[in-house]
């Protein structure tokens, strides 16, 4: 029982980490901006190649990053502060209601408009998905030890994956319905709680590199 619930803490954390990371209210904006010459089908299709795209980035993430880290030579302790410390520079800028530009910058945004693909590049990839995801997802997955841990995190992603979706397919309306005051109020919520995140990311980090020099 006391194992069951570790787990269902553990995907928890990692379901919360993801969305504030993603913040796909707080993409809300430029994905409007973006699809702002299509109609509402294809912003239908972009949003759900956008999702699809996140969901696999993630798991390939999940699945294959640590044997990447390991091919480099690089510890899971020095990335998880190396991570920590990403994280804090996009929780900073979110708690601005600033778009973090570990993701992507104006420019970028700017000469992406014209592309039919922006579904998977910018949307997807490195906009939602981008360093901050994907590091995250590797650190994450160095503490799954068990098959209800990959079963939980598969789970998660597939949902959260859809709820990107939904936000995305609807953004339209969601966006006139909050308006920029309320989706800048919930990009600061998420900033602070990544922000809260990254700083445990970095003390854990830190302890488990001391633990090697002793």
């Amino acid at each position: 029982m006391l194992e069951e619930m570790t787990t269902f803490n553990d995907i928890v954390k990692f379901t919360v980490t993801l969305v504030s990371i993603l913040n796909p209210l707080g993409v809300v904006p430029i994905f409007i901006n973006l699809t702002s010459r299509f109609s509402d089908e294809n912003v239908s299709a972009i949003a759900t190649a956008c999702s699809a795209t996140v969901g696999i980035t993630i798991l390939l993430s999940l699945v294959l990053g640590q044997q990447i880290l390991s091919f480099f030579g690089i510890s899971i302790a020095s990335f998880t502060i190396g991570g920590g410390l990403l994280l804090s520079s996009m929780a900073f800028s979110m708690i601005q209601a600033k778009q973090p530009n570990a993701k992507m910058t104006e420019e970028e945004i700017e000469h992406t408009e014209m592309s039919r693909e922006i579904g998977v590049v910018p949307l997807a990839i490195p906009l939602l998905s981008g360093p901050g995801t994907i590091s995250t997802s590797i650190i994450q997955a160095d503490g799954f030890k068990t098959s209800y841990h990959w079963i939980g995190a598969v789970i998660a992603v597939i949902l959260i994956s859809l709820g990107i979706n939904l936000i995305l397919t609807y953004s339209r309306p969601i966006g006139k319905k909050l308006g920029r005051i309320g989706l800048n109020v919930m990009t600061r919520i998420m900033g602070i709680i990544l922000l809260a995140i990254a700083i445990e990311m970095i003390i854990s980090g830190s302890i488990q590199v001391a633990k090697l020099f002793k």
